[in-house]
């Protein structure tokens, strides 16, 4: 499976409505075996891994299914530091 498709399956679980941000779904990538993989063949040594994280940002963003709440969140990054974040809901 491609990050991509990883990034719209965990979208699909979702419901209409539901808000989360980018960092739910990273976490999600890195915790749930059936992602993972595709995570991390993925990521490129060309870049930091926030950079990474703002490329899976984007890719969730790209989805019609998302809609920008124009608002943000603080929420826990991969190394436990709490930063703001784009906060996105389900249509």
């Amino acid at each position: 499976m491609e990050l991509k498709e990883c990034i719209k399956a965990i979208l699909d679980k979702f419901k209409p409505g539901d808000y989360f941000d980018s960092h739910t779904i990273i976490n999600e990538l890195i915790a749930n075996k059936d992602y993972h993989l595709a995570y991390l063949q993925a990521y490129s040594e060309n870049c930091t891994v926030a950079q990474y994280h703002g490329i899976i940002a984007k890719m969730i963003g790209s989805f019609d299914c998302i809609q920008d709440t124009l608002l943000s969140t603080k929420s826990h990054t991969i190394y436990g530091d709490i930063t703001n974040n784009e906060l996105w809901q389900k249509k």
